[in-house]
């Protein structure tokens, strides 16, 4: 009877640490505020994670309703992924209504994709009579293709901490993205003359502001392809924009933002402040304007009547148009759209 019991006692063991290891196999369930936060997700998590994102990419991330599915899909999450800065505050209603113990503490199950990305446009002072501003700087950071690098580094280490036996899995995609990232950026022909390191160079001088004359003192200048090359023909570009969705997307590609035709974020302009911008786009000679695909078009198209500008329609969410159903894609199209409307 003694050694039967032994011999359940193995059989009973070795069920439940296969069953247990059998759950470690399940994909990590994780969900994120905006679809661009589900693309970079998906490309360092690849087949250990399932992502749904909640909002609509063809919707102002700004203001988005929770839903009861929304909370539903929250409650199964092991990892809840949001942008930060404001920019995705209603996060905060669906992470307390789920009732999701692993996501209510940053500390393991809820992540601020944001962290440690270099913030612009730090408001001086919070006042309600400003509008809709952001008390911890401007929140459209993915826009920098630099910044998206920190993002997919934060999910990584997130994945990491959270299946850690999957750790060098995890880390080898987050390096294979990163790589992409760097060859779209800078092209390949420049990436190979640099080799392992060269990502790491380029995106330091570059956030910088120094990468043309370090390239310059390498005799490297016409080797540099890559988004940084085709944006070239956008340097020194006036424009302004509907809202102030553009700040980082304009600082790597060295576009001036002018304006913009809200007064006030969040609050549709006033005839008064319309009329001042467009004596701002004749006085500057201002060609185009920037309008997000989910905001309206009277205001740009009164003052394009008025002034010749071009008006382009933007998208800034990956999904948002069948053109931009990547990260690299939506860069891209930026880039080509405001080439296309200054050629």
């Amino acid at each position: 009877m003694k050694t039967l019991g032994i011999a359940l006692g193995i059989v009973i063991a070795t069920v439940h640490v296969g069953s247990r290891d059998g759950a470690l196999q399940k994909p990590l369930q994780v969900v994120t505020t905006l679809n661009y936060l589900k693309y970079v997700t998906d490309q360092v998590g690849g087949d250990k994670v399932e992502v749904t994102a909640l909002a609509n990419p063809k919707q102002d991330p700004h203001y988005v309703t929770p839903t009861p599915s929304m909370n539903e899909l929250a409650r199964g999450a092991d990892l809840f992924i949001e942008s930060g800065l404001n920019i995705d505050l209603w996060a905060k209603n669906v992470v307390g209504a789920s009732g999701n113990p692993r996501i209510q503490s940053s500390d393991e199950g809820r992540l601020i994709a944001s962290v440690n990305v270099p913030v612009m446009e730090l408001p001086v002072e919070i006042s309600r009579a400003w509008g809709d501003i952001h008390p911890q700087g401007n929140p459209h950071i993915w826009l920098d293709p630099l910044n998206i690098k920190i993002v997919a580094e934060n999910i990584a280490a997130r994945l990491t901490r959270l299946d850690p036996t999957n750790a060098a899995y995890y880390d080898q995609r987050l390096g294979e993205f990163k790589d992409r990232i760097d060859v779209a950026l800078f092209g390949d022909e420049l990436m190979k003359i640099l080799g392992k390191r060269g990502g790491d160079i380029l995106s330091r001088k570059a956030r910088n502001g120094d990468l043309n004359r370090w390239l310059q003192s390498k005799g490297l200048e016409k080797n540099l392809g890559g988004w940084m090359a085709q944006s070239r023909p956008l340097q020194g570009l006036r424009v302004i924009s509907y809202h102030k969705t553009y700040i980082y997307f304009a600082n790597r590609f060295d576009i001036q933002i002018l304006g913009e035709l809200e007064e006030k974020p969040g609050i549709p302009p006033p005839p008064k402040h319309r009329d001042a911008i467009v004596d701002l786009v004749k006085r500057e000679g201002i060609r185009v304007i920037l309008n997000d695909s989910f905001y309206p078009r009277n205001a740009a198209e009164y003052a394009a009547s008025k002034t010749g500008a071009k008006i382009v329609t933007t998208y800034i969410d990956v999904g948002a148009a069948d053109g931009v159903n990547t990260y690299e894609n939506l860069i891209s199209y930026l880039i080509n759209e405001l080439t296309k409307s200054v050629s």
